[in-house]
């Protein structure tokens, strides 16, 4: 391991537990560990991007190596298609947006519409409400003119029941 005897590692060892201390030297060997860790990864992705991308060519053997300007324009064209597809998307959309949105004049003739039938409901409510009043107060000034009728209107009730 990087020419590195069993006795240096050794005096290595020894040198950072004496600098270091039992408390730390755990804590940095796993720091170290991790750090090793992901930089095996990013190689690992590093080099999984470049075999994956435009440069190299996995199908042909005798020439591994594309030519960049070749990938370069094919990247561009699919570029551009996919440019294409989402305009033509976002202009879809805009046109379903445009076509359910209504003017200012539209709006307003809406609410005043809306708030013309509330104000009628209300009326109606309120004229009713009056002519229920209204037949309340007839019956009472009915009762209080005729008593004899209000008494004989009641149901008897026998005691005893």
């Amino acid at each position: 391991m990087f020419g590195i005897g069993g006795f240096e590692l050794f005096l290595i060892l020894i040198f950072g537990f004496l600098i270091f201390g039992p408390d730390k030297l755990p804590d940095i060997a796993k720091t170290i560990g991790r750090g090793i860790a992901k930089f095996r990864g990013a190689q690992e992705d590093m080099t999984e991007q470049l075999k994956g991308a435009a440069f190299i060519d996995k199908d042909d053997p005798d020439a591994p190596l594309k030519n960049p300007l070749e990938v370069m324009e094919s990247a561009a064209n699919e570029a551009q298609a996919k440019a294409k597809d989402a305009r033509k998307k976002a202009s879809d959309a805009t046109e379903k947006v445009i076509e359910r949105t209504e003017s200012f004049a539209e709006r307003k003739a809406r609410y005043d519409r809306e708030r013309a039938e509330r104000k009628a409901a209300e009326q109606k409510a309120a004229e009713e409400q009056a002519a229920k009043a209204a037949a309340a107060d007839a019956a009472a000034k009915e009762a209080r003119e005729n008593p004899k009728a209000d008494v004989a209107a009641k149901p008897v009730v026998e005691e005893g029941d």
